[in-house]
């Protein structure tokens, strides 16, 4: 499975890229190449860093389950980006580092995730409980990597993919029984270690609109349902 989403990425990068190498960028201010906060800027090079927030949308998801979009949430702070763009031209190839918080929370009241024998399963919570709201908490150490082509001053494309190490994952069951609050964790819930999402970014002057696509499952197979993530935001 790795293999192929490298794969994937690689064609994505080269079809960025095929055609637009030698596209001359003959605006004098080479500032739009780089948006998000500049840090330090050379002639061809910068150093940045960038922000996310957009909705996740748990795609492929299995039967008797339903997310709730507007609750499920993805943040990251690409903390310091590395950028160069090839001379003579717009093409811009990034590296980046950060971090990421995700959270895939289940639609309605009356659902609910809960760990049995090492296996996260999605149940019917007994009587007396109230405003219910059951979800899946992660957070990782990101290494985005992306080609960006612009096709003028304010208008750019970037594609590429982004490298998850996984560090943190936990379940969170908020609910009222009665007058009393709870807020229960679960932890070790078998998230997978390392993953892979696929990443396309279109930046309007200083501003980006972004969509991810998680193709691998954020549970491992053996240890709850396995469902993927699609994401879409704001980039900046």
């Amino acid at each position: 499975m790795m293999k192929k989403q490298l794969l994937l990425l690689a064609l994505l990068a080269a079809a960025v890229t095929a055609g637009a190498g030698n596209v001359v960028d003959n605006d004098e201010d080479k500032s739009e190449v780089h948006d998000g906060l500049v840090m330090n800027e050379g002639e061809n090079d910068a150093f940045s860093m960038h922000f996310q927030v957009g909705v996740d949308v748990p795609v492929s998801v299995p039967d008797g389950m339903s997310f709730a979009p507007l609750r499920s949430w993805e943040i990251q702070w690409t903390v310091i980006q590395y950028d160069y763009t090839l001379k003579s031209t717009s093409t811009t190839f990034s590296a980046g580092l950060g971090l990421n918080w995700r959270n895939y929370t289940l639609k309605g009241h009356d659902q609910m995730f809960g760990k049995v024998n090492d296996f996260i399963a999605v149940g019917t919570p007994d009587g007396g409980i109230d405003n219910l709201a059951s979800s899946i908490h992660t957070r990782s150490l990101v290494v985005p990597l992306l080609v960006k082509q612009r096709f003028s001053k304010n208008f750019a494309i970037s594609l590429g993919g982004q490298l998850n190490w996984n560090f943190y994952a936990r379940v969170v069951n908020q609910f009222e029984n009665g007058d009393e609050k709870f807020n229960v964790d679960t932890r070790k819930i078998g998230e997978r270690p390392v993953t892979v999402d696929i990443l396309g970014i279109v930046h309007l002057w200083k501003l980006g609109l972004y969509c991810k696509y998680s193709p691998m499952s954020v549970l491992k197979t053996d240890r709850g349902p396995e469902f993927k993530s699609l994401a879409f935001g704001l980039y900046f």
